[in-house]
């Protein structure tokens, strides 16, 4: 039997656990980077007539539900009550056709994300 010695081992594990605990923010960053641009083509898309709404889009913090993190590009429900009529403008009313920004900013911007995230998390990587 031959005897083989392994050197860098500990530095090897050492980076590993490293990344163990830097991967979570790595990946909140890879969320955050990929609705950046979704949210900045809401913004520029949103109808303003008091600039309320507008202000008021944001990308929340990293929620995870099931296993699964996710970010949301939107208005702050529990932050912001006095902007709650930016569902009636995407979404439209019985009375007011309805002016979509945010579904847009999506559609616009999916391609981008998932490459987004990508090229976060292998920069990060590195």
């Amino acid at each position: 039997m031959a005897d083989i010695e392994l050197t860098g081992v500990d530095e090897i594990l050492n980076k590993l656990q490293q990344m163990g605990t830097n991967i979570s923010r790595l990946e909140n960053k890879a969320l955050k980077n990929a609705a950046e641009p979704v949210l900045e083509d809401a913004k520029a898309n949103v109808p303003v007539r008091t600039g309320k709404l507008k202000k008021g889009l944001k990308i929340t913090n990293v929620k995870k539900e099931e296993g699964v993190k996710y970010i949301l590009v939107g208005v702050d429900r529990g932050d912001n009550s006095e902007i709650f009529y930016g569902k009636f403008i995407e979404f439209g009313t019985s009375k007011m056709s309805a002016r979509p920004f945010l579904q847009p900013a999506y559609e616009k911007n999916k391609d981008n994300i998932q490459k987004t995230i990508a090229n976060t998390l292998k920069e990060g990587l590195k």
